[in-house]
């Protein structure tokens, strides 16, 4: 069993040194990982608050000179907010 683990370990790392050194390879696994709903992309969102107070969320970035927070949205993610605790 000892030897079975150490040879996933050493597969794994092979895996991650290739797709280090390999821009290719790991535009490819990125891609792939994003199909699959399992990688890292999503959208970036700026929030920021315009001349009246009211806050804007946009895909392009505010004015300048205005300050704003980026917002990274994952599409697979769940955003609704938590229902309120029912009465007791």
């Amino acid at each position: 069993m000892k030897a079975f683990l150490r040879f996933l370990l050493m597969f794994f790392i092979v895996v991650a040194l290739v797709l280090w050194w390999s821009p290719d390879l790991r535009h490819r696994a990125s891609d792939l990982l994003g199909e699959t709903g399992l990688g890292a992309s999503g959208d970036t969102l700026y929030k920021w608050q315009d001349k009246q107070g009211v806050w804007q969320y946009t895909q392009d970035p505010p004015p300048k000179g205005v300050a704003y927070r980026k917002i990274e949205v994952h599409p697979n993610v769940n955003v609704l907010p938590k229902p309120p605790k029912p009465a007791e």
